[in-house]
């Protein structure tokens, strides 16, 4: 039982560390190909667990319009792109979801970190729309 709660806690943590990270997205530039997949993966990570049952309750009324604002500023990322090359960006950013997916164990350890990783993308959308 304890390396079972050990295993979840390191989970969690990089989940936590992963998301976390390149956060500091205010820089004046857009992030660039590889950058954007892993943070529109993270964003369609973060929207479908949203949406699990499990994971509701823990959710306030804004998580999920934060996540929502995240998703128009990588789509606003994303337009600098041709729509094969946009195809592709989403491909890949699916790929990195679904190995998120499988990499969380319990996905109701995520919301912390998709909270504070769609609320900076938001920000950073409604400094855009100023």
């Amino acid at each position: 039982m304890n390396e079972l709660n050990l295993y979840r806690c390191l989970v969690f943590t990089s989940l936590l560390v992963l998301f976390s990270s390149s956060i500091a997205a205010k820089e004046a530039g857009s992030p660039g190909w590889t950058e954007a997949s892993e943070k529109l993966g993270r964003v369609l990570f973060c929207q479908r667990i949203y949406k699990r049952p499990e994971v509701r309750p823990r959710l306030y009324s804004f998580d999920i319009e934060h996540c929502e604002k995240a998703r128009l500023y990588m789509t606003d990322v994303m337009s600098k792109y041709s729509i094969q090359e946009q195809a592709d960006l989403e491909k890949q950013a699916e790929q990195h979801a679904t190995q998120l997916s499988r990499n969380t164990a319990e996905p109701y350890h995520s919301v912390s970190a998709c909270r504070t990783f769609c609320q900076a993308l938001a920000e950073i959308q409604d400094t855009l729309n100023d």
